[in-house]
């Protein structure tokens, strides 16, 4: 990235230019268009915008609440798996309402053409089919000014977000003999990027990930399967599909028709398969040296590391209606390909089974991500932004909801507008985008409950009510958008008032009251009295006084979790409130941490490596203790007496 790399003449200028048509790539692109940007997405074949390169599903625990998140801000993830969704499971169900978890099966071809549909339909977003080849920099501090394709394509921007995923000199291993340069199975690596961001000085790692072998569901032998239906039921991830009227008409245009998956597992045979051939792993063989993502581990992994697990669960997962291709979800590797299909014809249900396409482990590039500020900007290259894979992260969901920031931020900065950083206490992608340039990464990271100090208010079923909003400030909703998300909350507004003002007599409670195990009532109560008791639903007391069709069955679960747990998210959000009083506190980004004798020599180091934006960013680098915050606030409030007295 030569400074002197000005632009003489371009084919087109745009405010934002998006690199990557994944994820991340989309997710960054509707985001910027969004903004108000004109936004560029180059991408090296407009037929895989929107590619599942891994497993055909969307959500799961945390990642779904992600998914839903992304939707609240006008993302298309959400979107696009309601169009494609052909299996849905709510996870989590024997744990509460309050940490249930969306997971959608989807077909793989639906769920590409939706998400290209999606990105076409916003008008000031264009695509472009190119390699990137070379970014262009300005003269002076170093900012991008716009790139350069391996076709010899230029264009100018005022900010780029890289969305590389495994793209960066990614490299497939099957066995420790085959070796393929490539992002994915067909596709070429991206070399000359790659290079280019090494020499111009940013920190590069190495991490490695995987995928399992398909094959042919019509050689699959389902008769001794456990077969796994969908629950589809009225749940939709994105709140654009809200009716007028307040609980939704079924429409069956909307989804799919609806498959199941199949259920089987690795046993004893296929694990002495795996044990006898392991040397002939890439993983194992010495041709792979970088760390994978610990909770999505290769089938090799689990026999070495749980040796004495009798059986493995296998899921058969359908890739589309259009194909009879499965996916064998839990058999990730990278052994020779003979190897994986005498593995899969030791799988009961499998004898027979033909193999489509080999499962294989790709190494590829990412930049530690301690290297970017709160907005996913590169604090050492005004303009530039990263998200997805290159960042260190795993998961479609965690790619989309940094490109989501990545894509705002980048937009907002090319019409000089402040950016917006998304905190902890308000959402899952908040604790992402913090736990990643405050911390960093060791190994591929993935989203978890656990990663949330505020999990019970930062929920699912939330997401709207919490994020739209920021969304309404910045403008991303159009007119009828912005009307539907008014109905959406209202109707929920709605119900609560109806709960809080209508009584039930005991008549009208008896049996409701028996079938959860609760005392009877002597006199007649609010329903909100009786729906604050263990085990009795909201929605059994709205039947009991005839007002079953009030409301949709998604804004009674969130009104009835916020009157079960009235105390509990109390609590929490008084603890929020506190974590944003901290993030109103701003750090200079100059600050000189290593002069601050006060606090700790470890905290020194680390605030001067991080450079936080805020008290509340601080708070949460390893190594910084709750005395160097207070000594931080002295020692800033100092700073800035400082910088005005020589301003004076």
């Amino acid at each position: 990235m030569s400074p002197g790399d000005r632009i003489e003449s371009t084919e087109a200028d745009f405010d934002v230019l998006v690199v990557g048509g994944g994820h991340a790539g989309t997710e960054a692109a509707v985001a910027a268009a969004r903004i108000g940007a004109r936004v560029g997405l180059v991408t090296s074949a407009l037929e895989t915008i929107g590619q599942m390169s891994c497993n055909p599903a969307i959500g799961g625990v945390a990642k779904g609440t992600v998914v839903r998140e992304v939707d609240a801000l006008g993302g298309i993830m959400g979107r696009a798996t309601d169009l494609a969704t052909l299996q849905f499971r709510m996870l989590n169900r024997s744990k509460g309402p309050a940490v249930w978890a969306p997971r959608a099966q989807c077909d793989r071809g639906l769920y590409r053409r939706a998400a290209r549909s999606l990105i076409e339909e916003q008008p000031r977003l264009h695509t472009i089919q190119g390699t990137v080849a070379r970014l262009l920099m300005g003269r002076g501090t170093p900012r991008v000014e716009g790139l350069e394709t391996l076709e010899g394509r230029r264009f100018s921007a005022r900010a780029i977000v890289i969305t590389a995923g495994t793209f960066l000199r990614g490299r497939m291993h099957i066995g420790t003999d085959t070796r393929l340069s490539g992002g994915r199975a067909g596709e070429s690596a991206a070399v000359d990027l790659a290079e280019q961001l090494e020499m111009a000085g940013l920190v590069v790692g190495r991490f490695k990930t995987g995928t399992p072998p398909r094959i042919d569901g019509r050689s699959v032998d389902y008769s001794i399967l456990a077969r796994q239906e969908s629950e589809i039921e009225d749940f939709d991830y994105s709140w654009s599909h809200f009716w007028e009227t307040p609980r939704r008409v079924e429409d069956e245009t909307r989804h799919p028709s609806q498959m199941p998956c199949w259920i089987t597992f690795l046993g004893a045979e296929g694990k002495a398969i795996i044990e006898r051939n392991i040397r002939s792993s890439a993983m194992y063989g010495g041709a792979i040296g970088s760390l994978g993502p610990r909770y999505c581990p290769s089938v090799e992994d689990k026999v070495v590391k749980f040796p004495n697990a009798e059986r493995h669960q296998i899921f058969l997962e359908p890739e589309g209606h259009d194909t009879n291709e499965l996916y064998v979800n839990g058999l990730s590797t990278s052994l020779p390909a003979p190897i994986q299909l005498e593995i899969l014809k030791s799988i009961p249900g499998l004898e027979s089974s033909r193999m489509t396409r080999a499962g294989y482990a790709i190494e590829y590039d990412y930049y530690p991500p301690t290297q970017l500020d709160p907005s996913l900007q590169v604090k050492s290259v005004d303009g530039l932004f990263f998200a997805g894979q290159i960042n260190g992260t795993t998961g479609y969901e965690e790619a989309a909801g940094q490109g989501m920031i990545a894509g705002m931020n980048a937009g907002l900065l090319s019409l000089g507008r402040d950016p917006v950083i998304l905190g902890r206490e308000s959402s899952y992608i908040g604790v992402l985008v913090d736990d990643l340039v405050t911390k960093g990464v060791d190994e591929p990271y993935r989203l978890f409950t656990s990663r949330s100090e505020f999990r019970l208010t930062v929920r699912q079923d939330n997401a709207l009510r919490r994020l739209s909003p920021i969304g309404v400030n910045l403008g991303l909703y159009s007119d009828t958008e912005q009307l539907t998300i008014e109905r959406r909350l209202a109707e929920e507004d709605g119900l609560r008032s109806f709960v809080d003002s209508t009584s039930i007599s005991p008549e009208e409670a008896q049996a409701h009251l028996s079938a959860a195990a609760s005392s009877q009532l002597s006199h007649s109560v609010k329903l909100v009295e009786l729906a604050r008791r263990p085990g009795v639903r909201l929605a059994s007391l709205l039947d009991a006084v005839g007002a079953n069709e009030i409301a949709s069955m998604e804004a009674v679960l969130s009104t009835e979790l916020e009157i079960k747990y009235a105390g509990y998210f109390d609590r929490e959000r008084s603890q929020a409130q506190r974590l944003r009083q901290m993030g109103d506190f701003r750090l200079d980004p100059d600050l000189p941490y290593a002069d601050m004798q006060s606090l700790s020599f470890e905290a020194r180091q680390k605030l001067s490596s991080v450079r936080p934006r805020t008290l509340a960013q601080a708070s949460n680098i390893p190594g910084v203790s709750p005395s160097d915050l207070q000594n931080l606030v002295i020692e800033a409030e100092r700073a800035r007496r400082n910088v005005q007295e020589i301003i004076k």
